[in-house]
């Protein structure tokens, strides 16, 4: 009889290792995603891989952007602060949301990383 084996436990244990695998699947997702989000090397907007003489350049303003977007930017910024009209066809209503949407974002994202849980999960995940 000293070899009959406790299910419940070996169900219970089973179950906490699951669960510490789903766990570390998750940390190591939202760990990936931030690094990515923070990466220098990229343009903040579009993603495109800086070459190594614009990944040192300084840039002003809050977010690191290819030529491209920071142009495109810098246009979304004077039509939506100065009521001005964008010299692009292209710059319609919708464009301005697209910016201002991904503007909300960047901003909630930074909301979001400067949060006690997230600060919280920070330590978690650099303890284990």
């Amino acid at each position: 009889m000293s070899k009959v084996i406790d299910i419940e436990k070996r169900l219970q244990m089973e179950q906490k290792k699951k669960a510490k695998v789903e766990k570390a699947k998750k940390l190591e997702f939202i760990r990936k995603f931030l690094q990515c989000k923070r990466c220098l090397a990229r343009c903040s907007m579009c993603g495109v891989q800086f070459d190594s003489q614009e990944m040192y350049k300084r840039y002003h303003g809050p977010y690191r952007f290819c030529t491209g977007c920071q142009e495109e930017y810098d246009e979304f910024l004077r039509v939506k602060e100065k009521g001005e009209d964008t010299t692009y066809y292209w710059h319609n209503e919708e464009w301005l949301a697209i910016w201002q949407d991904w503007v909300n974002y960047q901003e909630s994202l930074k909301k979001y990383t400067e949060s006690e849980e997230f600060i919280e999960l920070l330590r978690e995940v650099d303890w284990h």
